[in-house]
């Protein structure tokens, strides 16, 4: 997910710009060159402007495994909501990645950070407005970070805040706002939770803030962007055209007519449309499909995205019936708390999902899933934690991943009272036998085939694994409710450094699905991000990594480098570690090989 985040999900990512110094004891570290000024699409070729291709020009059909859900940046869980979100929206700061995140201007104009750094002032571009003509204003931001702050919301997205001093922002007028932090931390980090996607206050101010997933601004938001929603027939098509009521400079403008999300929920599907042509994009191909078309279908371009997803199996730490019961009856903040709901009888214990762990053979996984039976090329690596090996410097390559070994982990079973008291072939204790549903996803046939391999490894130890495959939708939904015992699920991972939401205790996080609370990681993830120092940052993070490890909330599998297959007459079309999809607007294609004419 995302999930997100880009949260996390399921997680925003966002990007910062070189320093320049400057008078009056403050230092610039956002960019001083408004984005009017800058060079269209820097580093991309001669592509023509809108005005030269006399309007937009062509439609680009994507294949999407499932429907998006909300359409609102502060309340969204699932990736495919925040790639339609990014390409409607005008977003903070402009992206670019090379190990860690950098930053450009985009709504944010410019920002500057006083003496201590932990002041950041940020001056809006003035031209920018809403697609119903609205101006974008400071006080949109404003109340974008007053709903992520509010209990009511349940927003996921509470890291970004939790920094920040009461207050904060402040609006200082239309189009100028302060940050105000209560101490400074990474720089990138500080930016991307400055950085949020806003919601429009003049149409959100009186909505229910309990509802806002069912408000109908999350079917048919009001937008920024180049690209507006043109159309949405649920568990069909999401069509995106160009926002004829955008207000950015020429060079962000729309360069092909349309962009239609094509709903396929069968991988076989997808993978048929886009070689007959009747798609041009598709996600996440299988290894043996790309060796194929690399021969069958040289018209197809196979771009590698890097290491921004992951798959992992989530263990439920806490009995959900009881978890509901007491989330149900609840009364104040103080009226209960984790400690008080019954542990999950199997996986409420680190020893019994370490010794899972040591059951599910990754290596196997990863050659029949993710290995290229033509050049023997492997397209994933051992996973050890959520924060991805693209962050070079902060990722823990000192963790050792836990060896298969079956039989050392039925011994670890059995010394926990696990055994097969009847002959059955089943684990048992106290008349209860090891038997548990892992629910995954529809429509992902690497899961599918992952969850059989799994259930198989499983089985050889005794412990009794069944498989349940659900709607991507109402699968996010359930993982965000803990209404499950284990899942085969996946990230796409933030590409700045903030554990909070998924490690962090505390109900209130809605990204740590299994419940995890460890003291000493919740210490070491605070100490992180009050450290601005990057190297004691880091090594603060790494602590993180190894304890969260140790316990195995998750079994960590692997990350793909996922492939992404595109026509080949789409020129600058941005694939990459921040999108499957980035940057709509700067596709285009030539006029002789438009395929869809105006």
């Amino acid at each position: 997910m995302k999930h997100l985040s880009r949260a996390g999900v399921l997680s925003l990512t966002l990007l910062s710009a070189a320093l320049v110094a400057c008078s009056g004891g403050e230092s610039t570290d956002g960019p001083e060159t408004p984005r009017a000024e800058r060079t269209p699409n820097a580093g991309f070729g001669n592509e023509p402007t809108v005005t030269e291709l006399g309007g937009a020009a062509d439609t680009l059909v994507i294949a999407y495994q499932s429907d998006a859900d909300v359409l609102n940046s502060v309340v969204y869980q699932a990736a495919a909501d925040g790639q339609v979100i990014d390409n409607i929206n005008h977003a903070p700061t402009h992206q670019e990645f090379d190990c860690e995140l950098t930053y450009g201007p985009e709504l944010y104009e410019s920002w500057t950070w006083n003496e201590d750094q932990t002041v950041m002032t940020v001056t809006l571009d003035k031209s920018i407005t809403w697609s119903d003509g609205t101006p974008v204003t400071a006080q949109d931001i404003d109340f974008t970070y007053e709903l992520i702050g509010d209990p009511a919301v349940a927003s996921p997205r509470l890291a970004y805040i939790e920094n920040m001093v009461e207050g904060t922002p402040e609006v200082i007028d239309d189009h100028t706002l302060t940050f105000t932090f209560t101490q400074a931390y990474d720089k990138i980090t500080m930016e991307a939770h400055a950085g949020f996607t806003p919601v429009p206050h003049h149409l959100l101010k009186d909505a229910d803030r309990a509802t806002l997933r069912g408000h109908e601004f999350s079917r048919a938001p009001t937008i920024t962007g180049s690209w507006k929603l043109a159309d949405w027939k649920p568990d069909e098509r999401i069509v995106l055209e160009p926002n004829e009521q955008f207000t950015g400079a020429e060079a962000d403008k729309a360069r092909i007519q349309r962009v239609i999300l094509k709903v396929l929920p069968e991988y076989a599907t997808r993978l048929v449309e886009l070689e007959n042509g009747q798609v041009d994009l598709m996600q996440a191909i299988l290894v043996q499909d790309a060796d194929r078309l690399a021969v069958e279908h040289p018209e197809i371009k196979l771009y590698r995205r890097g290491w921004r997803s992951q798959d992992y199996v989530a263990w439920n730490q806490l009995d959900f019936e009881d978890y509901k019961a007491k989330k149900e009856n609840h009364v104040g903040e103080d009226a209960w708390a984790w400690e008080d709901v019954d542990r999950h009888p199997m996986f409420g214990d680190a020893k019994v999902r370490k010794a899972l762990s040591k059951a599910i053979d990754v290596d196997k996984l990863m050659n029949d899933l993710l290995t290229s039976k033509v050049t023997g090329e492997v397209y994933a690596k051992r996973s050890v934690s959520t924060i991805t090996p693209a962050l070079c410097n902060v990722h823990n390559n000192d963790i050792v991943p836990l060896s298969f070994n079956q039989s050392e982990a039925k011994a670890d079973l059995e010394s926990l009272g696990w055994s097969d008291s009847n002959g059955d072939g089943v684990l048992d204790k106290d008349g209860m036998d090891f038997s548990f549903t892992l629910m995954t996803n529809s429509g992902n046939p690497r899961r599918a085939k992952g969850a059989i391999i799994m259930q198989a490894q499983l089985k050889e130890i005794g412990v009794d694994m069944q498989i349940e495959q659900i709607e991507s939708n109402t699968f996010f939904e359930r993982l965000r409710k803990k209404d499950y015992e284990a899942a085969l699920s996946g990230w796409s991972a933030g590409l700045f450094v903030d554990m909070t939401d998924i490690w962090h205790s505390g109900d209130k996080y809605e990204f740590n699905f299994t419940s995890y609370n460890n003291p000493e990681v919740d210490a070491l993830i605070e100490a992180a991000i009050a450290e601005p120092e990057p190297a004691k940052n880091a090594e603060l993070w790494k602590q993180a990594q190894a304890k969260i490890y140790e316990d195995q909330p998750y079994t960590f599998l692997y990350w793909m480098d996922e492939i992404v297959g595109v026509h080949e007459r789409f020129r600058d079309a941005k694939v990459d570690v921040l999108s499957a999809f980035r940057d709509l607007r700067s596709w285009w294609v030539p006029a002789d090989e438009v395929k869809y004419k105006l």
